[in-house]
């Protein structure tokens, strides 16, 4: 994977190949524009290698370095427009689809507007394509020609909410009822959902910003303080020949920062290209489930036994440095030793917490789609039709609490034991409205299904401040990454500043 990700690296270096990636994004390269850009950074890379006085060999790995990173910049760019226009056609089409619904009731003519409403481009082209299997009736699977057809937008456009849309037009053409309410339901979480990732990409355009600023700060700042440290070098009588602009070490590091600075500003930009459409949950798919199979399997006693026979061999060695006098090395030894006796505890719960922000990233998403399901099944049927499309994490939960349902539907804890494993309140909250529902009948159940959709909107909120936590966490990582490369850099040149005017002195001493 690494080995194919340096390989296009290298092979976007050819601006032809550049212009095939670009255009692959739907846009058109330039070379007027590509030309102006270089000369553009080449002038400002030039200006900041003149501001630290580089030797031409240096300087030239800093020009290198910059022509290598120009065109993953431009990529990039592009690769950003690309995925914001996919989210735009997404979110579009998921509006305009329900809207068309509501209409004509049937899902080819649905699509067939929907897709008068789009221009010239890969969703239009994708609706084209859809509307004319339909027409076709042909099926190549068991699927069936419209859950087929469907499933080459989801294909193209991967979406959570495109998805959820898409089921509720299956379960209306082949069910019928009544689906004004679901529809509307639907509406309103598409629109909070268009919210959410605006504001989320505002937030990471504005840490962005702040992380050039630190790049432009500490670049700054060091190139000042070399130049103080040359002015009182310059000071003293005989050294006025002399710089501290020429010593070796001060030069490397002035290569090293300049190129650091180079990937700070590459890994800042990376952060805004993230696919809009893929969650972040569905990124951290595998290692969350492999959190939640830790937590369920988990059994103390072996594992304190497994720990302690880890644990005994540097508890032995610590007993034995400490017969021997060796204090330090006896109190590293029973530190390591009791961390280790306590490791299986430490993985148990930092396993739970990675399960729970999992769930309260998932949860809003299944809770919306037992909301819709809801509208025309009772609540036993809507949980077993939702395990299907239930997010991985979930599935055995499901599974368990369907069974327990079978056995005793009428018991408030056939309920409340779903997940009841971590530590998420609105679980339970929402597991009592399933079970309030299901023994009220119809007579309740548009108010409890209402309060479970505003429950729904709050969950679906505490998710993106997880979201938005580790966004940020992240963006203030790449802010202190600068600031820790000047702290070095001014530590080195002023160590290297004093010894250099500590030799001036000597030899002015000595003249």
């Amino acid at each position: 994977m690494k080995r194919e990700k340096y390989f296009n690296l290298i092979k976007i270096l050819n601006p032809k190949n550049l212009a095939k990636e670009i255009h692959a994004y739907g846009y058109h390269f330039s070379w007027k524009a590509h030309i102006f850009e270089m000369i553009c950074i080449l002038l400002g890379i030039s200006a900041i290698g003149c501001l630290f006085q580089l030797k031409t060999l240096y300087f030239m790995i800093v020009v290198l370095a910059v022509i290598f990173v120009l065109p993953v910049f431009v990529l990039d760019m592009y690769k950003r427009m690309y995925e914001q226009k996919r989210f735009l056609d997404a979110s579009t089409y998921a509006e305009q689809v329900l809207y068309s619904f509501q209409k004509s009731k049937k899902v080819v003519a649905a699509l067939k507007e929907t897709e008068e409403v789009f221009e010239d481009g890969q969703m239009k082209q994708i609706l084209r394509e859809a509307v004319s299997n339909m027409e076709a009736g042909y099926a190549r699977t068991e699927k069936g020609i419209l859950r087929e057809t469907l499933e080459q937008i989801e294909n193209a456009y991967p979406c959570s909410k495109i998805h959820m849309v898409h089921e509720l037009l299956i379960g209306s053409e082949e069910y019928g009822g009544n689906t004004e309410r679901s529809v509307l339901l639907m509406l309103d979480d598409i629109e909070l959902w268009k919210r959410r990732e605006y504001k989320l990409f505002a937030d990471k355009k504005v840490s962005n910003a702040d992380n050039i600023i630190s790049v432009i700060v500490a670049t700054i700042l060091c190139a000042v303080t070399l130049y103080v440290l040359n002015g009182m070098g310059q000071m003293f009588r005989g050294a006025e020949g002399t710089s501290v602009f020429r010593i070796e070490i001060i030069q490397a590091s002035s290569l090293f920062f300049i190129l650091f600075m180079l990937l700070v500003l590459i890994k800042s930009e990376k952060k805004l290209t993230a696919d809009w459409l893929l969650n972040s949950y569905v990124r951290n798919e595998k290692y969350t489930l492999s959190s939640y199979e830790t937590v369920m399997h988990y059994d103390e006693k072996k594992e304190k036994k497994k720990n302690f026979l880890f644990a005994l061999p540097f508890i032995l060695a610590a007993s034995i440095a400490l017969l021997f006098g060796k204090i330090w090395v006896g109190v590293a030894g029973l530190l390591l030793a009791a961390f280790l006796l306590l490791q299986h505890r430490i993985g148990y719960q930092l396993a739970k917490k990675d399960v729970t922000r999992g769930l309260y990233i998932v949860l809003p998403q299944w809770m919306m789609e037992m909301a819709l399901l809801l509208q025309n099944n009772n609540v036993q049927i809507s949980i077993e039709k939702s395990i299907r499309e239930a997010p991985p994490v979930l599935k055995k939960e499901l599974e368990l609490l369907t069974q327990r349902l079978k056995k005793a539907p009428d018991k408030l804890r056939s309920y409340t034991e779903f997940c009841n494993m971590f530590d998420v309140p609105e679980i339970q909250s929402c597991m009592k409205m399933l079970h309030a529902i299901s023994e009220s009948g119809t007579g309740n159940a548009d108010i409890q299904i209402h309060n479970m959709v505003q429950r729904v909107h709050e969950m679906q909120n505490m998710a993106d401040d997880i979201s938005n936590e580790d966004m940020a966490f992240q963006m203030k990582m790449i802010f202190s990454y600068p600031v820790l490369a000047a702290t070095i850099k001014l530590l080195i040149d002023l160590t290297i500043g004093m010894i250099y005017m500590i030799q001036i002195l000597s030899s002015m001493g000595g003249v």
